[in-house]
């Protein structure tokens, strides 16, 4: 399901990326700078913050996952994944390492994504 999630948004694909979301997602992104809402509730409110910051800020962006850890709990999975992307408005390649926690409802939906990355290398990136 993660894996799936992160090639919808390498191909840019949101719609499809929010289908795998459940109706009352919780989205959120631990170190999100201030200008965004943290955290987000709901599909339509994560597949838009989502579209608007991938698809807004970054031309090309892609989004690997390394490694995949199962929780103790059933639906729980920790991941390793890293983004290779391109700043639109300055030309400056961005690159960052993730850890994300994801909760799976019973219907494959994903219920819970707390993500945590390095923001100095989104500070330096965007400049």
């Amino acid at each position: 399901m993660v894996r799936s999630l992160f090639e919808r948004l390498s191909t840019r694909e949101f719609d499809a990326m929010a289908e795998l979301l459940a109706d009352d997602v919780e989205f959120d992104l631990a170190y999100a700078p201030e200008f965004l809402p943290m955290p987000t509730q709901g599909r339509t409110a994560v597949r838009e913050l989502v579209g608007s910051v991938i698809g807004g800020m970054f031309e090309p962006f892609s989004i690997n996952v390394t490694t995949v850890y199962p929780g103790v709990e059933p639906g729980v999975v920790v991941a390793e994944y890293a983004s290779d992307a391109v700043v639109k408005h300055n030309g400056n390649r961005y690159l960052n390492r993730y850890v994300g926690i994801f909760r799976v409802d019973d219907a494959g939906h994903i219920t819970f994504w707390r993500e945590y990355h390095n923001p100095e290398a989104a500070t330096q990136a965007l400049g």
